[in-house]
């Protein structure tokens, strides 16, 4: 068995990836891929002499062996994966699983920031990963539920561990997703990659950032015309949104094609690398940047959900304009778009000159069953706001890339209609 982490998340091209590996093979080798787009290995290294480690716990660095790589100088930005071999390949210890950037171990995930004429920058949901992350744990397997920020007291977790994104268990695994069973949720494949192959199709250029880049305020936004993120980007810090909401009033463009955005908020400490729960944006409520909360949405976690998708209400706005969409048209339906979260509108805490772009009624979901949550006054919506001299767009739910890459041609092309919008500057 191989597992591994990185000990920084991002690394500028030309620069040392240092890895820590724990493994009970006596020699291995490592590859790298850029899953930006197809999965092209990109270096090849090894072998390096294994050393075995014992796991630690949730919320310690765990103190394992390293290993330095260096890259070379002209990779491209974007994601890449490391995948690991004990030498002999499937000759006793077992291959990389190829072909997917997913694996409950052997793998690990990495952001590479280059030289780029990229206007769009896509955020990976680290956080996130991280908060339902188990590391070694396999829940399948009857191992316990694991540790992370969802089990446990301490509501701690480090980021120096493996996980988080791929190469460990997430929390939930046990709970698959009857949509798309290729990856469970909370992991970079499940609907991060969706969204990255879907700009690589298109022929969009995009730069690829974390969390903690965010948080640390080590991007320079400007210097984009739009900030994307996809999927679930649930676990925030103070220091992120903050430096969201000065680029957007600033002028930039948010633009989330997720659900369950920014619920939860946290802190992080440096010295430690760990993540600490800290309450809802309750003083501050998170639907002021996003447009939208997940106190009035819900979601249904277990199982199939009715086939429930948006009606379009303003076809007519400059973010659809392109659509080809009309009034009152359904779209997604078939490809249960809303869902497994979802966002809706609070009127109390609406921002000014909210639009709402298309609407969805789950509340006849039935959750009785203990499979989801509606919260009172439950809805679904697709909105946009100006805030300051920027633009928010928010479709309000996790499946958005899911159905981007089913190629459902409503969510496709409002996908593209905003992502040119945004990027032509034609709501400034």
């Amino acid at each position: 068995m191989i597992r591994a982490f990185p000990r920084e998340p991002t690394v500028d091209a030309g620069g040392s990836l240092v890895l820590h590996v724990s493994t009970d093979a006596p020699r291995y080798r490592l590859r790298i891929e850029r899953w930006s787009d197809g999965g092209e290995i990109v270096l090849e290294a090894g072998p390096f002499g294994g050393e075995h480690a014992p796991p630690g716990t949730v919320d310690v660095p765990w103190d394992w062996p390293s290993i330095a790589v260096t890259l070379p100088p002209d990779l491209a930005p974007g994601a890449y994966i490391v995948r690991f071999a004990a030498e002999g390949g499937a000759g006793g210890r077992g291959a990389p699983r190829d072909h997917t950037p997913d694996a409950r171990w052997g793998t690990t995930l990495f952001v590479v920031r280059g030289a780029s004429v990229a206007r769009v920058l896509v955020n990976l949901p680290l956080f996130t990963y991280q908060a339902y992350n188990v590391a070694h744990t396999d829940v399948i397997s009857g191992d316990g539920e694991g540790a992370c920020l969802y089990t446990g007291t301490r509501r701690t977790a480090t980021l120096l561990r493996p996980g988080g994104g791929t190469g460990g268990h997430p929390w939930d695994q046990y709970n698959p997703d009857v949509y798309d069973g290729t990856s469970p949720r909370q992991a970079f494949a499940h609907w991060d990659l969706y969204a990255l192959q879907w700009f690589a199709r298109e022929g969009i250029p995009v730069d690829v950032c974390t969390d903690l880049d965010l948080h640390r305020g080590q991007v320079d936004l400007a210097r984009y015309a739009t900030l994307c993120s996809f999927g679930h980007d649930e676990y925030w810090t103070r220091e992120k949104r903050a430096h969201i909401e000065a680029y957007v009033e600033g002028g930039g463009s948010a633009a989330f094609f997720c659900g369950n955005t920014c619920y939860w908020r946290l802190r992080y400490d440096e010295a430690t690398a760990v993540l600490t729960r800290d309450g809802q944006w309750l003083d501050d409520p998170e639907d002021s940047l996003t447009g939208l909360t997940w106190r009035r949405g819900g979601g249904k976690w277990m199982g199939p959900r009715p086939p429930t998708g948006y009606r379009i209400e303003r076809s007519d706005h400059a973010l659809l304009r392109d659509t080809g969409l009309r009034n009152d048209e359904v779209i997604a339906a078939g490809a249960s778009l809303v869902g497994y979260e979802f966002d809706g509108v609070d009127p109390e805490h609406a921002p000014e000159g909210l639009v709402v772009l298309g609407r969805a009624d789950p509340i006849e979901w039935d959750v009785s069953d203990g499979s989801g949550r509606l919260w009172p006054g439950s809805n679904a919506a697709m909105v946009t706001f100006r805030r300051g001299a920027g633009t928010v767009f928010n479709v309000g739910t996790t499946d958005w890339p899911r159905a981007l890459a089913w190629g459902d041609a409503g969510v496709t092309a409002i996908t593209r209609s905003v992502i040119r919008a945004l990027c032509a500057g034609e709501l400034a």
